[in-house]
């Protein structure tokens, strides 16, 4: 499926979509030949295979490239209702705005992990933010961050080990490590936050990331059912 041109972004996720978007980082680790893929499971039909078990991944830059035509094979390969979030390096960003592209609905959104001082940013994420839903991963995030970065519709990326819950339009939570009390304040704070682009939970630990996924769904499922 061809790739939409870039237009400003608008309204909601759409209605095929999870309320919730729960995955891991990358699809490809080594760990997972036995983990989570059958042992004769050609590695090119992994991605496929994660797509029909999982609702959403978080797809680094290393894992697809920066090539958009990847992400329309991968289309074909996934349910509607999958969706991916593009994770990209504030360095990076620049190159990624370039592209102008991707397809839509399968990509949800963008994470832009953030290692540099904010302030020279600020114009791209506004730019981008025009094109997909956007959350901002920082390890520190000064005071007054949330406020500045949901004045150009950017989100806040939550971390649950410092206790940041998700902030702006497209909520976003990343969770580093198998911990249960994390999982259930990342869940009930992205159940809570008024996000109109979405919200997404995205664990990155492979060693964890699939018991800790399964667990989500299970959990996400009950706080759901009680909202």
């Amino acid at each position: 499926m061809a790739c939409e041109r870039a237009t400003r972004y608008h309204g909601q996720m759409s209605a095929d979509a999870p309320f919730l978007l729960m995955g891991a980082r990358d699809y490809a680790h080594t760990r997972w030949r036995t983990q989570l893929y059958p042992l004769d499971l050609p590695p090119e039909w992994r991605f496929m295979f994660y797509s029909h078990r999982y609702p959403a991944i978080l797809m680094s830059a290393r894992a697809w490239g920066f090539a958009p035509e990847r992400l329309s094979l991968w289309e074909s390969e996934a349910p509607p209702s999958f969706r991916v979030v593009l994770e990209v390096s504030d360095r990076a960003l620049e190159r990624f705005l370039a592209l102008g592209a991707w397809p839509r609905p399968l990509v949800a959104g963008c994470v832009v992990r953030v290692t540099r001082r904010m302030g020279p940013l600020m114009p791209r994420l506004e730019a981008l933010a025009r094109v997909l839903p956007v959350a901002v991963d920082v390890r520190v995030a000064a005071e007054g961050l949330a406020v500045t970065l949901s004045e150009i519709g950017v989100g806040l990326c939550g971390r649950p080990v410092d206790g940041r819950v998700p902030t702006g339009p497209f909520a976003v939570s990343l969770i580093e490590v198998g911990d249960r009390v994390l999982l259930g304040r990342a869940l009930t704070a992205l159940l809570a936050a008024p996000a109109p682009q979405g919200r997404a939970l995205f664990f990155s630990e492979p060693e964890s990331a699939i018991r800790s996924l399964e667990e989500a769904q299970w959990l996400a499922s009950l706080l759901g059912e009680s909202r």
